[in-house]
């Protein structure tokens, strides 16, 4: 009898293991398991539709990278991360030493810094595969027609949030709860780098900034109000309104790219 017990213990236990790691969608014979889907959930701390949407773009720009031939070789990676440390100021050994401290490995940092590239590089792919305007006429009709994102606010009240883990921040913009006091501060011309304000006038009240690198961790900023706007002439500001008006076009082109990709592809709902 007590054999018999231990047999079925086994078999549930093993069952139970199955069904964990069992194949849920299948996207262009990629599969996405029931683990997958609840680690992305526990990981970002979103609900499993959420989840389940950030893994099939994932499996999906997967196959785009195999298709289109995009590949980030240990050269690619190499200069790509000493570029990083020489924009921050820092070297190999003090970041790496950085990121123990912080819990973190540079190996993980390494492998989750190849996919960002591998993405940035599919998503250029894509987005040359599309006829860009650069002309002034239509620089200065994005103008017209979004001054609101070129607005200057000289006084932004915000609420600061701190931690020494990106990614606890990256949650509380995900979704929106946290267990970090944050620190209220009215960010004025005078008590606040102008590029600090810049980034902050372009954040809709109640929104997050992105989560920005700090002398002790990370920072987060949700804008709480503005005030004292500004909207220079086309002229002053003619560069950056051409950056953003490439910019959006390339992210409607990866936009319109993958939608029409996502209603062609094979997904396979197997639980």
């Amino acid at each position: 009898m007590k054999k018999i017990l231990l047999s079925f213990a086994f078999f549930a236990s093993l069952a139970s293991a199955n069904t964990i790691n069992a194949i849920a969608v299948v996207v262009d014979k990629e599969p996405i398991t029931t683990y997958d889907i609840q680690q992305t959930m526990k990981t970002l701390q979103v609900d499993k539709n959420k989840a389940l949407k950030i893994l099939i773009d994932e499996k999906m720009e997967s196959s785009q990278m195999k298709q289109l031939g995009v590949v980030v070789n240990d050269l690619e990676l190499d200069e790509a991360i000493n570029k990083m440390l020489m924009q921050n100021k820092t070297t190999l050994n003090a970041f790496k030493n950085d990121l123990k401290s912080k819990n973190k490995s540079y190996e993980q940092f390494r492998a989750n810094f190849k996919k960002d590239l591998e993405k940035r590089k599919l998503y250029d792919k894509i987005a040359n595969m599309f006829k860009t305007d650069f002309s002034d006429d239509g620089s200065k009709k994005f103008f017209e027609q979004n001054k609101d994102k070129f607005t200057f606010y000289t006084q932004i009240d915000v609420s600061i949030y701190k931690a020494n883990n990106a990614q606890t921040l990256e949650n509380i913009k995900n979704t929106k709860k946290t267990l970090i006091k944050a620190q209220k501060a009215s960010l004025n011309i005078n008590n606040t780098d102008p590029r600090l304000l810049g980034l902050l006038s372009q954040i809709p009240n109640g929104d997050f900034s992105p989560v920005l690198n700090a002398k002790k961790g990370y920072e987060l900023y949700e804008v709480q109000n503005k005030n004292g706007g500004q909207i220079p002439d086309f002229e002053q500001i003619k560069n950056e309104v051409l950056n953003a008006y490439i910019n959006e076009q390339r992210q409607n082109f990866i936009q319109d790219y993958f939608d029409k990709l996502r209603s062609k592809i094979n997904i396979e709902y197997l639980r």
